[in-house]
């Protein structure tokens, strides 16, 4: 299981950007985790993936990983976590790359460290996880640099290389947010199939994938856990500020949905 236990950090000019905050995630489970823009979602992704930026710290709580306190490891044991342990989907997929490094060359290295298989292999793997999200034309993909494709692609190579990998834990900060209707259904089917042998913490504002993945839904607001639930409890019976504003939006979102499919259907 992860566990995240009280965990407060502190930003530079001292700004507190998590206060306390608590979660769990066991493997076989999706739990999601939503919130205004700036509320700590992903200073709390990037403290249990041990990539806070330096002007950042940690300043109380626990981070355990099958009942081990990740938060005491130094830096070279966090990095021997990533991967195979803890995978990490950005936000924004342009950062999972070094852009003068051509795709297929990152990839097979990453894979050939992490997993210690051959060239040959790490190709074979690469090909067959880019098929899988829709991503056929591989060749010139893996022939490409990063800054040559479009976001939406990068997101989708970024999760197929974490999942090439088979990490016990995923973290995935925004994943559907670069993907259009298509292969967003895509990614998420592919999630609900890997939570079998691995436990995902889930970030987003996109409701349908909330609905469709997760069994329980987080809320944060400045730092702290404020709500919790499925998310049909969330959106039909919120209780506190943000939460309610987010079922608002997404009301009106169905309804403005509803008149226009309304509208094409009587034109």
């Amino acid at each position: 299981m992860l566990r995240i236990d009280g965990l407060s950090v502190k930003a530079r000019n001292g700004t507190l950007l998590l206060d306390g905050a608590s979660l769990a995630v066991g493997s076989g489970h999706i739990i999601g985790l939503t919130g205004a823009s700036g509320s700590g979602k992903t200073t709390l992704l990037k403290s249990i993936a041990g990539i806070l930026d330096k002007s950042c710290a940690v300043i109380k709580g626990n981070i355990f990983v099958d009942n081990k306190d990740i938060s005491k490891l130094d830096t070279r044991e966090r990095r021997e976590l990533c991967g195979k342990t803890i995978g990490f989907i950005p936000q924004n997929p342009m950062t999972a790359f070094d852009p003068r490094v051509k795709i297929g060359t990152q990839m097979r290295e990453t894979l050939c460290i992490r997993l210690g298989i051959s060239k040959s292999d790490a190709d074979d793997l690469s090909t067959e996880k880019l098929t899988t999200f829709n991503l056929k034309d591989c060749n010139r993909i893996l022939r490409s640099y990063p800054g040559q494709l479009s976001g939406g692609m990068l997101q989708r190579i970024a999760v197929a290389l974490m999942l090439a990998l088979r990490p016990k834990y995923i973290l995935a900060d925004e994943p559907t947010s670069a993907l259009d209707e298509d292969n967003r259904e895509i990614l998420t089917r592919i999630l609900k199939k890997q939570k079998k042998e691995t436990g995902i913490l889930f970030i987003s504002h996109d409701v349908e994938a909330l609905s469709v993945l997760c069994e329980n839904v987080f809320v944060m607001e400045h730092g702290k856990i404020t709500e919790t639930g499925t998310t049909e409890k969330l959106l039909s019976a919120p209780e506190q500020k943000w939460t309610s504003a987010f079922a608002a939006a997404h009301k009106k979102m169905e309804e403005r949905s509803f008149i226009w499919t309304e509208y094409k259907l009587n034109a």
